[in-house]
């Protein structure tokens, strides 16, 4: 199994539900809103580093990532300037 983590920088979060529910994904977890660093700058949802982002993930099997990315990349690739998302995947040893 993989863990597909999104991370999303924009004003519409629900973006992330849309990709997930495209994709039929079996299950996903939303963990709200996230603050953090990165190359555009600090996202600390604070009047000196306004922002945020949102984070979810899912847990899907092996054979699904590479559609997953490729929704993901599409997604990313229309999104208005200013907004970005990144998917990450890692691999998951164990589950109970």
């Amino acid at each position: 199994m993989k863990l597909v983590l999104f991370l999303y920088h924009g004003p519409d979060p629900e973006r992330l539900h849309a990709l997930v529910h495209e994709l039929g994904l079996p299950g996903h977890t939303d963990l709200g809103e996230i603050h953090g660093a990165g190359s555009t700058g600090r996202r600390e949802g604070t009047r000196a580093f306004p922002g945020g982002g949102s984070a979810m993930f899912s847990v899907v099997a092996p054979e699904l990532v590479p559609s997953v990315l490729t929704a993901a990349r599409a997604m990313a690739d229309g999104l208005p300037a200013g907004e970005r998302l990144h998917a990450f995947v890692l691999p998951v040893e164990e589950t109970l």
